[in-house]
């Protein structure tokens, strides 16, 4: 191999690296902001909390893809991670939350509402506790100054386990928990025997557009270098992407 030929492949080979590190860095910025979750729960009691990290489960089809799960005789506190940064401005019972940095303002889809979808996923996945009590929780990971208006808790990292250890009553004794616990444990990413209704895979069907088929998250419209185009809300989660065309009336 003469000089040229040397030069040819090393130009290829760090052309390939910059686009690996592009593609592989917002996967690796969430998966961090997930292991600082995990590295906070990890300080909770393990004889008053279970924590069960990345859990699937299915509903009416489709799966639904939760952070954390965090199993306790106070009840279930789910938490949804987000990994921004900028200034996070958004309310409760809007559509979508806007990221500002500097200039550039970018959408997200509102993660209250993502996580009462998440909710919803596992209540029906454990009817035998109708009892149970529901926390949902969105914790920021990242440098974001949070300009949120909500009654549910929307917080930064650091006030995670001040949040958690601040529901004291009991809702379950301690063997209704582990069972819960063991219960969530049996049935992540376990696709469900029976098939959901035909009624209720038309009205699935109905929606295909709007949520990911990969993580059940809601797709948002994006505009990306070739256009107009839908894209998971779970992003860098989830990568899911369609094109569509948009027609104007």
């Amino acid at each position: 191999m003469d000089l040229q030929q040397f030069g040819y492949w090393l130009l290829l080979i760090f052309l390939v690296l910059i686009l690996l590190i592009k593609y592989l860095r917002p996967l690796i910025k969430g998966y961090l902001g997930e292991l600082t979750i995990r590295f906070i729960l990890s300080f909770l009691k393990k004889k008053d909390y279970k924590v069960i990290h990345n859990v699937r489960v299915f509903y009416n089809g489709i799966m639904a893809q939760i952070d954390h799960i965090v199993v306790s005789k106070y009840g279930l506190f789910v938490i949804e991670t987000k990994n921004y940064s900028g200034w996070i401005f958004g309310s409760e019972n809007a559509h979508e939350w806007t990221q500002v940095i500097f200039k550039h303002k970018f959408k997200l889809y509102n993660p209250i509402k993502q996580n009462f979808g998440h909710i919803k996923a596992i209540r029906a996945n454990l009817t035998a506790y109708p009892f149970l009590d529901y926390y949902p929780i969105v914790v920021f990971t990242r440098g974001s100054k949070l300009k949120i208006n909500s009654s549910y808790p929307v917080i930064k990292y650091y006030n995670l386990l001040k949040t958690i250890k601040n529901s004291k009553n009991i809702n379950i004794t301690e063997n209704i928990r582990d069972e819960v616990y063991e219960t969530l444990l049996k049935i992540n990413g376990r696709k469900p025997l029976i098939q959901p209704k035909k009624a209720l895979l038309s009205s699935f069907a109905r929606h295909t557009p709007t949520f990911c088929p990969y993580c059940s998250s809601p797709l948002i419209s994006k505009t990306g270098k070739y256009g107009r185009f839908l894209g998971c809300s779970s992003f860098p989660k989830c990568h899911y992407s369609k094109k569509v065309s948009f027609k104007y009336e």
